[in-house]
């Protein structure tokens, strides 16, 4: 579906996302003193409680490729997400996964500043993966992958590079976002695990049955080689039968030591 279509674009979630952003955006321009007040830095949001940090700190932007990109991204996955939920829902789900964001940097990154909606932009990633996994989304407009296999790539290098050291990215705050985005995912996560594990209950128990089979036409073979030799003396197997008896022969006694 066109990110274009839908109900007018204040009327969207997306839209009013966007709007307000972007104000913010402009007002940090005219006014750069808003962004010591509206920046999320852990220690002062928690030790001086200053706990507003963990909403306000999504709608700056160090720059306007940092607003661009974000807002292009929002644009165009967010509108697919608030088509399948409506604004009301999207706006909390937005919402919920920029907090989660911040409380993951904040953890891991006490006394590190950060500002972007980057942390509530990877739960809208998630949510994508979760309700379209199997629509393609166009890399640089040109490289078609699948939306699970770009987000399973994407939370690889987010956590890869988390890990690799500083480098002035928040990505623990993207990790937190997506962190947020599968807990509120959580049941439905759950009942997809629960409906793959069907298939594989079925193949185990096919292949218990299956075994089952061999083992009893192998006794009933073996029984019938015994009662062969019982009845017509050892000289008389074919060199399979003879082949069979000592396969087996050699099995019990492994299966004994």
């Amino acid at each position: 579906m066109s990110p274009f279509s839908g109900p007018p674009f204040l009327n969207t979630a997306v839209g009013r996302i966007i709007t307000v952003t972007i104000g913010v955006f402009f007002l940090q321009q005219i006014f750069p003193a808003v962004n010591q007040y509206l920046t999320l830095t852990p220690r002062l949001a928690i030790q001086q409680f200053q706990v507003w940090q963990f909403v306000t700190y999504m709608f700056l932007h160090g720059g306007f490729g940092h607003l661009f990109f974000n807002l292009l991204v929002l644009w165009f996955i967010g509108t697919m997400v608030e088509t399948a939920w409506g604004p009301r829902k999207f706006m909390r789900y937005y919402i919920i996964c920029g907090i989660g964001g911040g409380l993951l940097h904040a953890l891991l990154q006490y006394n590190a500043s950060v500002i972007g909606a980057s942390g509530a932009i990877f739960g809208v990633y998630f949510a994508a993966a979760m309700l379209f996994p199997d629509q393609y989304l166009y890399i640089y407009f040109l490289i078609p992958v699948k939306v699970k296999h770009f987000v399973i790539g994407l939370t690889i290098l987010q956590l890869a590079s988390g890990i690799a050291g500083p480098s002035g990215v928040a990505y623990f705050a993207h990790l937190g976002g997506m962190l947020a985005g599968a807990i509120m995912f959580s049941g439905e996560i759950k009942r997809r695990i629960q409906f793959n594990a069907g298939p594989r209950r079925k193949w185990q128990a096919y292949t218990r049955e299956r075994r089952r089979q061999d083992e009893e036409a192998s006794r009933n073979n073996i029984d019938s080689i015994l009662d062969k030799i019982s009845a017509k003396g050892y000289e008389t197997l074919s060199p399979t039968e003879k082949r069979i008896l000592e396969n087996y022969s050699k099995q019990r006694n492994d299966s004994s030591e």
